[in-house]
Protein backbone atom coordinates (compact mmCIF):
# COMPACT_ATOMS: atom_id res chain seq x y z
CA UNK A 1 0.00 0.00 0.00
CA UNK A 2 1.81 3.56 -1.22
CA UNK A 3 1.59 6.28 1.15
CA UNK A 4 -0.06 9.48 0.65
CA UNK A 5 2.23 12.02 -0.69
CA UNK A 6 3.49 14.69 1.86
CA UNK A 7 2.83 18.15 0.66
CA UNK A 8 4.84 21.20 1.84
CA UNK A 9 3.66 23.80 3.75
CA UNK A 10 2.24 26.77 1.82
CA UNK A 11 1.98 29.11 4.17
CA UNK A 12 4.41 31.35 2.80
CA UNK A 13 4.33 30.47 -0.57
CA UNK A 14 0.86 30.20 -2.41
CA UNK A 15 -0.76 31.19 1.05
CA UNK A 16 0.96 34.79 0.46
CA UNK A 17 -0.39 35.36 -2.85
CA UNK A 18 -3.93 34.04 -1.54
CA UNK A 19 -3.92 36.75 0.92
CA UNK A 20 -2.55 39.32 -1.08
CA UNK A 21 -5.10 38.68 -4.34
CA UNK A 22 -8.00 38.66 -1.23
CA UNK A 23 -6.91 42.05 -0.86
CA UNK A 24 -6.34 43.17 -3.75
CA UNK A 25 -9.61 41.58 -4.66
CA UNK A 26 -11.16 44.03 -2.02
CA UNK A 27 -9.45 47.05 -3.43
CA UNK A 28 -10.28 46.88 -6.93
CA UNK A 29 -13.83 46.57 -5.58
CA UNK A 30 -13.07 49.89 -3.80
CA UNK A 31 -11.22 51.30 -7.63
CA UNK A 32 -14.82 50.43 -9.34
CA UNK A 33 -16.59 52.30 -6.76
CA UNK A 34 -14.52 55.23 -7.42
CA UNK A 35 -14.19 55.21 -10.55
CA UNK A 36 -17.77 54.96 -11.00
CA UNK A 37 -18.00 58.19 -8.46
CA UNK A 38 -15.22 60.02 -11.54
CA UNK A 39 -17.65 59.04 -14.40
CA UNK A 40 -21.26 59.51 -12.92
CA UNK A 41 -23.08 62.20 -14.66
CA UNK A 42 -24.85 63.12 -11.46
CA UNK A 43 -24.50 66.53 -10.41
CA UNK A 44 -24.30 68.00 -7.11
CA UNK A 45 -25.66 71.72 -6.27
CA UNK A 46 -25.13 72.43 -2.86
CA UNK A 47 -26.18 75.99 -2.07
CA UNK A 48 -27.03 78.19 0.84
CA UNK A 49 -29.70 81.05 0.97
CA UNK A 50 -26.87 83.24 1.43
CA UNK A 51 -25.00 83.02 -2.09
CA UNK A 52 -26.01 82.38 -5.40
CA UNK A 53 -22.77 80.45 -5.86
CA UNK A 54 -23.94 76.89 -7.77
CA UNK A 55 -21.16 74.23 -7.70
CA UNK A 56 -21.82 71.60 -10.20
CA UNK A 57 -20.09 68.23 -10.54
CA UNK A 58 -19.97 66.75 -14.06
CA UNK A 59 -17.14 64.22 -15.18
CA UNK A 60 -17.75 65.66 -18.93
CA UNK A 61 -16.43 69.17 -18.21
CA UNK A 62 -12.74 67.33 -16.83
CA UNK A 63 -9.96 67.51 -19.08
CA UNK A 64 -10.16 65.11 -21.81
CA UNK A 65 -6.82 63.59 -21.03
CA UNK A 66 -7.97 62.75 -16.63
CA UNK A 67 -10.39 61.02 -18.45
CA UNK A 68 -8.56 59.06 -20.66
CA UNK A 69 -5.98 58.53 -17.77
CA UNK A 70 -8.73 57.04 -15.60
CA UNK A 71 -10.12 54.36 -18.19
CA UNK A 72 -6.96 52.90 -19.00
CA UNK A 73 -6.03 52.97 -15.21
CA UNK A 74 -9.14 51.18 -14.80
CA UNK A 75 -8.41 48.31 -17.64
CA UNK A 76 -4.98 47.89 -16.26
CA UNK A 77 -5.96 47.37 -12.72
CA UNK A 78 -9.00 44.72 -13.87
CA UNK A 79 -6.33 42.68 -16.03
CA UNK A 80 -3.80 43.00 -13.20
CA UNK A 81 -6.62 41.59 -10.64
CA UNK A 82 -7.54 39.18 -13.60
CA UNK A 83 -3.26 37.77 -13.67
CA UNK A 84 -3.36 37.29 -10.03
CA UNK A 85 -6.27 35.18 -9.85
CA UNK A 86 -5.58 33.00 -12.65
CA UNK A 87 -2.36 32.48 -10.46
CA UNK A 88 -3.71 31.22 -7.87
CA UNK A 89 -6.67 29.14 -9.88
CA UNK A 90 -3.86 27.27 -11.71
CA UNK A 91 -1.79 26.33 -8.11
CA UNK A 92 -5.08 25.23 -6.09
CA UNK A 93 -7.44 24.49 -8.44
CA UNK A 94 -6.23 23.21 -11.89
CA UNK A 95 -3.12 21.81 -10.60
CA UNK A 96 -4.28 20.69 -7.13
CA UNK A 97 -2.56 18.01 -5.80
CA UNK A 98 0.27 18.56 -8.14
CA UNK A 99 3.10 18.68 -6.05
CA UNK A 100 5.70 18.89 -8.81
CA UNK A 101 3.83 21.79 -10.41
CA UNK A 102 4.33 24.54 -7.67
CA UNK A 103 7.51 24.95 -8.73
CA UNK A 104 6.54 25.52 -12.29
CA UNK A 105 6.21 29.63 -12.74
CA UNK A 106 2.37 30.35 -14.61
CA UNK A 107 3.15 32.60 -17.51
CA UNK A 108 0.29 35.05 -15.69
CA UNK A 109 2.65 35.43 -12.84
CA UNK A 110 5.31 37.01 -15.02
CA UNK A 111 3.10 39.28 -17.29
CA UNK A 112 1.32 40.97 -14.35
CA UNK A 113 5.11 42.55 -14.22
CA UNK A 114 4.30 44.83 -16.97
CA UNK A 115 0.99 46.01 -16.08
CA UNK A 116 2.13 46.61 -12.66
CA UNK A 117 4.41 48.50 -13.84
CA UNK A 118 2.95 50.57 -16.49
CA UNK A 119 0.03 51.29 -13.29
CA UNK A 120 3.14 52.82 -11.36
CA UNK A 121 3.98 54.86 -14.34
CA UNK A 122 0.76 56.26 -15.14
CA UNK A 123 0.06 57.08 -11.03
CA UNK A 124 3.68 58.86 -10.76
CA UNK A 125 3.83 60.58 -13.80
CA UNK A 126 0.19 62.14 -12.54
CA UNK A 127 1.93 62.62 -8.69
CA UNK A 128 4.89 64.50 -10.46
CA UNK A 129 2.79 66.99 -12.49
CA UNK A 130 1.48 67.90 -9.22
CA UNK A 131 4.75 68.27 -7.92
CA UNK A 132 5.66 70.53 -11.15
CA UNK A 133 2.78 72.77 -10.92
CA UNK A 134 2.44 72.84 -6.76
CA UNK A 135 6.22 73.83 -6.80
CA UNK A 136 5.95 76.62 -9.36
CA UNK A 137 7.65 74.69 -12.15
CA UNK A 138 10.68 73.73 -9.76
CA UNK A 139 13.02 71.63 -12.38
CA UNK A 140 14.84 70.26 -9.70
CA UNK A 141 12.83 68.75 -7.60
CA UNK A 142 10.77 67.18 -10.81
CA UNK A 143 13.85 66.12 -11.73
CA UNK A 144 14.65 64.29 -8.68
CA UNK A 145 11.39 62.35 -8.18
CA UNK A 146 11.47 62.45 -12.32
CA UNK A 147 14.93 60.47 -12.37
CA UNK A 148 12.92 57.56 -9.39
CA UNK A 149 10.17 57.42 -11.60
CA UNK A 150 11.55 56.55 -15.01
CA UNK A 151 14.13 54.32 -12.87
CA UNK A 152 11.66 52.31 -11.66
CA UNK A 153 9.71 51.91 -14.77
CA UNK A 154 12.97 51.02 -16.90
CA UNK A 155 14.23 48.43 -13.74
CA UNK A 156 10.63 47.04 -13.74
CA UNK A 157 10.94 46.08 -17.74
CA UNK A 158 14.61 44.43 -17.34
CA UNK A 159 12.81 42.63 -15.12
CA UNK A 160 10.02 41.48 -16.48
CA UNK A 161 12.52 40.57 -19.53
CA UNK A 162 14.33 38.12 -17.06
CA UNK A 163 11.50 36.82 -15.43
CA UNK A 164 9.95 35.68 -18.70
CA UNK A 165 12.79 33.38 -19.08
CA UNK A 166 12.17 31.85 -16.06
CA UNK A 167 10.58 28.55 -16.24
CA UNK A 168 10.71 27.37 -12.56
CA UNK A 169 11.36 29.28 -8.89
CA UNK A 170 14.49 27.15 -8.75
CA UNK A 171 15.94 29.65 -10.63
CA UNK A 172 14.66 32.83 -9.17
CA UNK A 173 17.84 33.70 -7.23
CA UNK A 174 19.03 34.22 -10.92
CA UNK A 175 17.30 38.07 -11.21
CA UNK A 176 16.90 38.07 -7.04
CA UNK A 177 18.93 41.81 -7.47
CA UNK A 178 16.70 42.76 -9.99
CA UNK A 179 13.76 42.13 -8.03
CA UNK A 180 14.62 43.45 -5.21
CA UNK A 181 16.00 46.42 -7.18
CA UNK A 182 12.47 47.12 -8.35
CA UNK A 183 10.82 47.29 -4.79
CA UNK A 184 14.24 49.67 -3.67
CA UNK A 185 13.35 52.49 -6.73
CA UNK A 186 9.48 52.11 -6.15
CA UNK A 187 9.87 52.71 -2.42
CA UNK A 188 11.87 55.00 -3.20
CA UNK A 189 10.05 57.04 -5.59
CA UNK A 190 6.69 56.89 -3.19
CA UNK A 191 8.47 58.54 -0.30
CA UNK A 192 10.03 61.02 -2.84
CA UNK A 193 6.68 62.29 -4.00
CA UNK A 194 4.74 61.95 -0.82
CA UNK A 195 7.72 64.14 1.20
CA UNK A 196 7.62 66.63 -1.83
CA UNK A 197 3.69 67.05 -2.11
CA UNK A 198 3.70 67.96 1.62
CA UNK A 199 6.97 69.83 2.07
CA UNK A 200 5.04 72.47 -0.85
CA UNK A 201 2.00 72.20 0.51
CA UNK A 202 3.27 72.86 3.83
CA UNK A 203 4.94 76.00 2.88
CA UNK A 204 2.01 77.53 0.97
CA UNK A 205 0.21 78.70 4.42
CA UNK A 206 -1.05 81.80 4.45
CA UNK A 207 -1.45 82.89 7.83
CA UNK A 208 -5.51 83.13 7.45
CA UNK A 209 -7.26 80.24 9.03
CA UNK A 210 -10.15 79.66 6.60
CA UNK A 211 -7.09 79.74 3.72
CA UNK A 212 -4.91 77.33 5.54
CA UNK A 213 -8.16 74.82 6.60
CA UNK A 214 -7.92 74.15 2.89
CA UNK A 215 -4.18 73.99 3.16
CA UNK A 216 -3.98 71.11 5.72
CA UNK A 217 -6.72 68.92 4.06
CA UNK A 218 -4.71 68.94 1.02
CA UNK A 219 -1.76 67.86 3.11
CA UNK A 220 -3.63 65.05 4.52
CA UNK A 221 -4.64 63.57 1.38
CA UNK A 222 -1.28 63.73 0.42
CA UNK A 223 -0.36 61.75 3.02
CA UNK A 224 -3.76 59.52 3.56
CA UNK A 225 -2.83 58.62 -0.83
CA UNK A 226 1.07 59.09 -0.80
CA UNK A 227 1.94 57.63 2.58
CA UNK A 228 -0.01 54.19 1.50
CA UNK A 229 1.76 53.31 -1.34
CA UNK A 230 5.43 54.28 0.56
CA UNK A 231 4.28 51.78 3.27
CA UNK A 232 3.14 49.02 1.39
CA UNK A 233 6.08 49.69 -0.90
CA UNK A 234 8.79 49.78 2.01
CA UNK A 235 7.23 46.11 2.97
CA UNK A 236 7.30 45.02 0.07
CA UNK A 237 11.37 45.59 -0.32
CA UNK A 238 11.52 44.53 3.59
CA UNK A 239 10.07 41.41 3.54
CA UNK A 240 11.93 40.44 -0.05
CA UNK A 241 15.38 41.19 1.58
CA UNK A 242 14.30 39.10 4.84
CA UNK A 243 12.87 36.85 3.03
CA UNK A 244 14.10 36.05 -0.53
CA UNK A 245 13.29 32.20 -0.17
CA UNK A 246 9.38 32.49 -0.18
CA UNK A 247 6.71 35.07 -1.46
CA UNK A 248 5.90 36.91 1.89
CA UNK A 249 7.00 40.18 -0.11
CA UNK A 250 4.29 38.99 -3.04
CA UNK A 251 1.06 39.76 -0.41
CA UNK A 252 2.51 43.90 -0.34
CA UNK A 253 3.26 43.57 -4.08
CA UNK A 254 -0.07 42.88 -5.20
CA UNK A 255 -1.63 45.14 -2.85
CA UNK A 256 1.07 48.23 -4.16
CA UNK A 257 -0.38 48.07 -7.88
CA UNK A 258 -4.25 48.33 -6.40
CA UNK A 259 -3.32 51.17 -3.86
CA UNK A 260 -2.05 53.16 -7.09
CA UNK A 261 -4.99 53.09 -8.68
CA UNK A 262 -7.22 53.95 -5.88
CA UNK A 263 -4.52 56.66 -4.49
CA UNK A 264 -5.04 58.55 -8.08
CA UNK A 265 -8.68 58.35 -8.02
CA UNK A 266 -8.96 59.48 -4.22
CA UNK A 267 -7.24 62.76 -5.41
CA UNK A 268 -9.72 63.35 -8.54
CA UNK A 269 -12.84 62.57 -6.75
CA UNK A 270 -11.69 64.55 -3.68
CA UNK A 271 -11.63 67.48 -5.32
CA UNK A 272 -15.62 67.85 -4.81
CA UNK A 273 -15.07 67.92 -0.93
CA UNK A 274 -12.89 70.68 -1.53
CA UNK A 275 -14.77 72.45 -3.31
CA UNK A 276 -17.77 71.84 -0.94
CA UNK A 277 -15.22 73.37 1.86
CA UNK A 278 -13.90 76.49 -0.44
CA UNK A 279 -17.76 77.62 -0.69
CA UNK A 280 -18.46 77.11 2.53
CA UNK A 281 -15.64 79.09 3.75
CA UNK A 282 -16.44 81.64 1.40
CA UNK A 283 -19.55 81.96 2.79
CA UNK A 284 -18.98 81.54 6.16
CA UNK A 285 -16.62 85.39 5.62
CA UNK A 286 -19.17 87.19 3.61
CA UNK A 287 -17.75 87.33 0.88
CA UNK A 288 -19.39 88.41 -2.75
CA UNK A 289 -21.75 86.55 -4.35
CA UNK A 290 -19.25 86.13 -7.63
CA UNK A 291 -16.00 83.67 -7.95
CA UNK A 292 -13.28 84.12 -10.27
CA UNK A 293 -13.10 81.30 -12.76
CA UNK A 294 -9.55 80.80 -14.22
CA UNK A 295 -8.95 80.00 -17.99
CA UNK A 296 -6.66 76.92 -17.72
CA UNK A 297 -7.99 73.67 -19.11
CA UNK A 298 -4.90 71.61 -18.99
CA UNK A 299 -4.23 71.54 -15.25
CA UNK A 300 -5.39 67.52 -14.54
CA UNK A 301 -4.23 68.47 -10.66
CA UNK A 302 -4.12 70.64 -7.78
CA UNK A 303 -2.33 74.03 -9.61
CA UNK A 304 -0.91 76.90 -8.48
CA UNK A 305 -0.30 79.83 -10.84
CA UNK A 306 2.96 81.16 -9.44
CA UNK A 307 3.23 84.81 -7.64
CA UNK A 308 5.03 87.42 -8.74
CA UNK A 309 6.23 88.36 -5.73
CA UNK A 310 9.34 86.54 -3.84
CA UNK A 311 6.57 84.65 -1.31
CA UNK A 312 6.55 81.32 -1.12
CA UNK A 313 2.61 81.25 0.40
CA UNK A 314 0.21 79.69 -1.59
CA UNK A 315 -2.31 82.20 -1.48
CA UNK A 316 -6.18 81.83 -1.29
CA UNK A 317 -7.71 85.06 -1.74
CA UNK A 318 -11.15 85.59 0.72
CA UNK A 319 -13.52 88.89 -0.10
CA UNK A 320 -14.82 90.21 2.38
CA UNK A 321 -15.95 93.90 3.43
CA UNK A 322 -12.81 94.78 5.44
CA UNK A 323 -9.80 92.74 3.67
CA UNK A 324 -9.17 91.77 0.09
CA UNK A 325 -6.03 89.65 -0.44
CA UNK A 326 -6.56 85.88 -0.94
CA UNK A 327 -9.44 84.64 -3.32
CA UNK A 328 -10.20 80.91 -3.54
CA UNK A 329 -10.71 79.94 -6.76
CA UNK A 330 -12.76 77.00 -8.67
CA UNK A 331 -11.67 75.88 -12.08
CA UNK A 332 -14.19 76.21 -15.01
CA UNK A 333 -12.84 73.38 -16.84
CA UNK A 334 -11.52 70.98 -14.34
CA UNK A 335 -14.42 71.22 -12.05
CA UNK A 336 -12.97 70.53 -8.88
CA UNK A 337 -9.38 71.32 -9.19
CA UNK A 338 -7.91 73.95 -6.64
CA UNK A 339 -5.74 76.67 -8.67
CA UNK A 340 -4.77 79.03 -6.29
CA UNK A 341 -3.84 82.66 -7.50
CA UNK A 342 -1.18 85.20 -6.30
CA UNK A 343 -0.87 88.86 -7.67
CA UNK A 344 -3.86 90.69 -8.04
CA UNK A 345 -3.18 91.82 -11.63
CA UNK A 346 -2.04 88.12 -12.34
CA UNK A 347 -5.28 86.77 -11.35
CA UNK A 348 -7.03 89.84 -13.29
CA UNK A 349 -5.27 88.66 -16.14
CA UNK A 350 -5.91 85.40 -16.25
CA UNK A 351 -9.50 84.94 -14.53
CA UNK A 352 -13.09 86.16 -15.17
CA UNK A 353 -15.71 86.36 -13.31
CA UNK A 354 -18.67 84.35 -13.31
Amino acid sequence: MSEAPVFPRLDNTVGAIFVGVILGAALWGISCMQTYEYFSVSKMRPSTRHTKITLVQEYRRDAWFNKIMVGILFILDTVHQIFWTHVLYIYLITEYFNIAYLNQVVWSLVAQIIISALVGLIVQSFFLYRIWILSRHNIYAVAIVGILVVAEFGVSIAYFTEAWKVTTFDLLPNIFRLSQSVNSVAAAGDIAIAVTLIFILYRSKTGFSKSDSIVKQLILYSLNTGFLTSICALMSLITITLYPTNFMFMTFYIVLARLYTNSLLATLNARKKLRVRVGTSHNSLGSSETRDIPRNKTDPSFSIIPKQETSHHLAIRVDTETARGYDATISKNNDYELSVFGGREQAKNQEHAV
